[in-house]
């Protein structure tokens, strides 16, 4: 007897769901994926966050197809390097953005798809590195917009002075760019 399958495309969202609190996937979790693989059904991960950080959780479960990127911003297959769908950033909202950032001391980090940029590193870009496995690439970020496709801006803060900054930036930039 052949089982039917109604799936046709399961996707997990990965932090808090596909993971637990320290980054594992259960025994229970990857055995059911496996068996959803077998019967040839494709399995999709949909998260915000960035490519590089889902590498190994891709290379883990051994999925091989179309993941949603970046919140939404991007869909692409990583180990084909092939994109079907993307939404940058505007170019001169992000320059605008590095430029209001310079002038009220304020410290962005940007993503494209393969790359992670920051003008010099802070306890903000050590976490990405050691939790997410995703190295800075330390730049002068003035002239980044020209240069890259810029997919993701990040503004992290742990401070109420760095809270007060990004709460200025995004009354700035509130109707130009969507914040999480």
């Amino acid at each position: 007897m052949r089982l039917v399958n109604p799936y046709k495309l399961p996707v997990l969202d990965i932090d808090g769901t596909l993971l637990d609190k320290n980054g594992a996937i259960s025994a229970e979790d990857r055995n059911a994926l496996a068996r959803v693989c077998d019967l040839g059904v494709p399995v999709s991960l949909s998260t915000g966050r960035v490519v590089k950080a889902c590498s190994g959780i891709i290379s883990q479960l051994s999925l091989d197809g179309y993941h949603i990127f970046f919140d939404g911003a991007l869909v692409s297959n990583p180990n084909h390097g092939k994109e079907i769908y993307v939404q940058p950033i505007d170019k001169m909202v992000v320059k605008q953005a590095i430029e209001f950032a310079h002038l009220n001391g304020i410290n962005l980090e940007f993503y494209s798809a393969n790359h992670y940029f920051v003008e010099r590193e802070t306890w903000a870009s050590d976490i990405r590195r050691d939790f997410y496995h995703t190295p800075p690439t330390v730049v002068d970020i003035s002239r980044l917009w020209q240069k890259e496709r810029i997919i993701k801006g990040v503004l992290t803060v742990r401070s109420p002075e760095e809270r007060a900054k990004a709460e200025i930036l995004y009354l700035q930039f509130k109707d130009g760019l969507s914040f999480s």
